[in-house]
């Protein structure tokens, strides 16, 4: 019974003899090679041990990402961020746009093509199924949101855009653009 104990634990208690951080994984010999990351691992365990200060920067290292000598630098393009006017009050249900809901808006300003402008691809639907769809919504602006919703514009589950404009049941959105 001994013997079997032994051959079931000499593994384990043969990688344990190891150490910690040593082996084969890159991910660990790093901790060892003066780098900054190496420092800061330093630094986070005596501090987690109560024997340092804690780190204040956390480096991060990406050589996948490093520039080679002579390569020129990536630029960055920030995302384009729309430009709301400095005396436009806060979008609610009665604010700046009356009636309208953050969703619409941000819809109006995503979609820049004018009703009727054909955008996205429709098969099948047809203006009176569109008619007896949109009869089911108490305003252009729910039928718009529960189109959005659905997947619209990409999506037109419910036939309610069979012009394919993007815009349901009369909804215009150049008022809150």
């Amino acid at each position: 019974m001994r013997k079997y104990v032994m051959l079931a634990l000499g593994p384990v208690l043969a990688l344990a003899a190891c150490g910690e951080n040593a082996g084969w994984n890159p991910n660990y010999s790093a901790m060892h090679n003066g780098s900054d990351y190496a420092e800061y691992y330093q630094q986070r365990e005596a501090a987690l041990h109560g024997t340092g200060a804690v780190p204040q920067v956390i480096p991060v290292q990406l050589p996948a990402e490093a520039p080679e000598l002579g390569q020129p630098q990536r630029k960055v393009v920030p995302a384009t961020v729309a430009v709301i006017p400095t005396n436009a009050r806060p979008v609610t249900a009665g604010g700046a746009y009356p009636g309208s809901t953050p969703v619409l808006v941000r819809y109006a300003h995503q979609e820049r093509q004018n009703p009727g402008t054909t955008t996205y691809r429709r098969t099948g639907g047809s203006v009176a199924a569109a008619a007896r769809s949109c009869s089911g919504y108490s305003s252009a602006d729910h039928a718009q949101r529960a189109f959005i919703a659905a997947g619209g514009p990409i999506l037109d589950p419910r036939g309610m855009d069979p012009d394919g404009d993007g815009y349901v049941c009369g909804w215009d959105p150049r008022p809150l653009r």
